[in-house]
């Protein structure tokens, strides 16, 4: 018995692995839990906790899913610091350490009030008081050094064997870590931000309208730029620009070696803090506003963007980790009197292209077009 077949042609399609990058903004809202009393500060995290300050006292959370570990009733006079043990609290009259697992004191260190956020780098705690800047022992709140170096009301940032201090009066001072010693400083104009150490540079804005590359290693200056508002806090970096946003609502893109101006986009808003690099993006927070817009750090093209159900109250907490993607806390209210706190991921990869085209060969042996032998037995 002879059967006859054709051919009949097939077509397939092939996943194609989309680009990825290592980080992508948090775009994708994860979970949004209510939270008991108003926020009156920016959360802090520490491994997988998230910690709130709010006029009830500090919340603590988890990361996972938002559910609430601990509550310490305390009065918060000042904005919150963490690290993996404890949570540090500047209260009325007095310094509190939490153990950040239960939310116990830890110890306490009297004082008269905090003038800048206390700032964590490994064992060490420093808090600025009056007019000096005090290294504490983190573990048990024991003095290391004190250094006079005038007031300060922004946090200083640790790099190496230094900690820089941006001083109100318009000094930014390099001090050595472990004595408190001064080694250089540098006139940046009056109010200046948080600094940002990047490779051998130090970038630092103030409300002088300018903002300003230092040689980190000697305090001398690579380059000033003038700007047409006060700079407000942090600056970001990658290895071609410097990021920064100012009282006149702009997000600024600088050439980091020679101060060039590369690109600027209109945030629509009053900026809250300084920007953040997350991937190939970066992004400024501002008060009053429900969306965060990330820009392509290259061009500053629109990218993503998180689109929340209230306004925010609160800078958010951009969080990043070598071990997990990064993540974004954030803290929104409205009239109501409602608080919400919300974590927002990274979202899922786009699903693949599919490339169709026509499959020429089959798996198996071919056969002839024409009439098949059917073998015995089989007919």
């Amino acid at each position: 018995m002879f059967l006859t077949i054709g051919y009949t042609v097939f077509l397939v399609a092939q996943a194609v692995p989309p680009a990825t990058t290592s980080q992508v903004f948090p775009s994708e809202v994860k979970w949004t839990v209510e939270v008991s009393a108003k926020p009156v500060g920016a959360p802090v995290s520490s491994g997988d906790r998230l910690f709130v300050p709010l006029e009830s006292g500090v919340s603590a959370r988890r990361l996972a899913d938002g559910g609430e570990m601990w509550n310490a009733k305390v009065e918060i006079a000042g904005a919150l610091a963490a690290a993996p043990e404890r949570v540090i609290v500047p209260a009325k009259a007095e310094l509190r350490a939490l153990v950040a697992a239960t939310g116990d004191v830890a110890w306490t260190v009297p004082t008269t009030g905090l003038t800048a956020p206390p700032m964590v780098h490994g064992d060490l705690l420093f808090v600025a008081m009056g007019e000096e800047l005090t290294a504490l022992k983190l573990a048990n709140g024991t003095k290391v050094w004190s250094q006079n170096v005038g007031l300060v009301e922004e946090r200083p940032v640790v790099d190496g064997t230094r900690v820089y201090v941006p001083v109100s009066d318009g000094r930014l001072v390099a001090l050595i870590l472990e004595t408190g010693q001064p080694i250089w400083e540098f006139d940046v104009g009056i109010k200046p931000t948080e600094p940002l150490i990047f490779q051998d540079k130090v970038y630092i804005g103030s409300a002088a309208k300018r903002f300003c590359s230092i040689e980190a290693k000697n305090g001398v200056e690579a380059w000033c730029f003038p700007i047409g508002a006060g700079i407000v806090g942090q600056a970001a970096a990658d290895e071609p620009h410097v990021y920064f946003v100012a009282l006149d609502n702009l997000l600024r893109a600088h050439d980091r070696r020679t101060g060039a101006i590369k690109w600027k986009k209109d945030l629509k808003y009053r900026p809250s803090s300084g920007p953040s690099l997350v991937g190939n993006t970066v992004c400024a927070p501002g008060a009053s506003t429900r969306v965060l817009q990330a820009f392509e750090s290259q061009g500053g093209s629109p990218g993503p963007q998180l689109t929340l159900t209230d306004e925010l109250v609160q800078v958010p907490l951009v969080i990043a980790s070598e071990d997990r993607p990064t993540t974004l806390a954030a803290v929104s209210g409205g009239l109501k009197n409602v608080w919400k706190l919300t974590l927002a991921v990274q979202p899922p990869p786009p699903l693949p292209k599919l490339r169709i085209g026509p499959v020429t060969v089959l798996p198996g042996q071919a056969v002839p077009r024409g009439a098949l032998q059917v073998p015995r037995g089989l007919s």
